[in-house]
């Protein structure tokens, strides 16, 4: 092995991803716990399991998405669907939702990647600049926007300085009143995953049609009343038991979200 530093190399890379991948699943599980409706353990343990292993399936692909082009498929000539990711993550979260949406007519569709260690206004303009160039490739006046996350608050700072650009907004796992956790986040948005976003907090209403998809049983947010739209004007939907990544591949988000997209405006 002495001879093969590559293959020592390699090793400690799988070895500390998916380590982390067990303290990231253990960890927030354990945390959460305090913050979740009481449950069979049975239930969390394999609901635990299939949060690590759906993260690591996907996160590999992490470096891979961070240059792969920004179409995620979908027909084209329909109107544009934009993905946001969450917290230290991309395009590439919502590979199977994309395909999903795809196989039922929804497109064309694009996965916008943003610095989530950055300020939420810029990473918001960003956004907008995105959407902007989005619709005058594909000749639309407005998009419909699907977050995970952090990506919700982004899309939530961007709507507030250009509602037109926007027809639906559909969020899962947003922590639009501040995640519970109160250790150290890294990034100049700390502020605003803690303390949620202004606009919920005082109340204003949106000028949109919204849907929030949230889980009774989030690893990451907590508590789950933090994914609640509904004091402005938004439409709640909570799921029970998925975890926070797992929430983008469940078969019932995808349904409810490409149900809430067919509505007429």
């Amino acid at each position: 092995m002495r001879d093969h530093p590559i293959v020592l190399l390699v090793l400690f890379a799988v070895v500390a991803f998916y380590g982390g991948v067990t303290v990231y699943v253990l960890g927030s599980y354990y945390f959460a716990r305090s913050h979740h409706p009481h449950r069979q353990i049975r239930l969390t343990l394999r609901e635990a399991l299939r949060e690590g292993l759906l993260a690591a399936l996907v996160q590999p692909l992490l470096p891979l998405y961070f240059v792969i082009g920004r179409r995620l498929g979908g027909r084209k000539g329909g109107r544009p669907i934009v993905f946001v990711h969450g917290y230290g993550q991309n395009r590439v979260d919502f590979v199977w939702l994309a395909r999903v949406l795809a196989r039922d007519g929804f497109g064309p569709m694009y996965g916008f990647n943003y610095w989530p260690l950055g300020r939420l206004r810029s990473n918001a303009e960003r956004l907008s600049r995105f959407v902007a160039r989005v619709c005058e490739d594909e000749r639309v006046e407005v998009v419909d926007l699907v977050c995970h996350s952090m990506g919700g608050l982004v899309a939530l700072e961007m709507i507030g300085r250009e509602e037109g650009r926007v027809r639906r907004l559909v969020t899962i796992g947003t922590p639009y009143q501040g995640v519970a956790w109160r250790g150290p986040i890294l990034g100049l948005s700390a502020g605003v995953l803690r303390r949620g976003a202004r606009r919920v907090r005082e109340g204003r209403p949106l000028e949109l049609a919204a849907l929030s998809i949230y889980s009774t049983h989030d690893n990451v947010v907590g508590d789950p009343a933090t994914g609640s739209l509904a004091a402005v004007g938004g439409r709640d939907l909570v799921m029970e038991g998925p975890g926070h990544l797992a929430l983008l591949f469940d078969r019932r988000v995808a349904r409810e979200v490409a149900g809430f997209l067919r509505e007429d405006a």
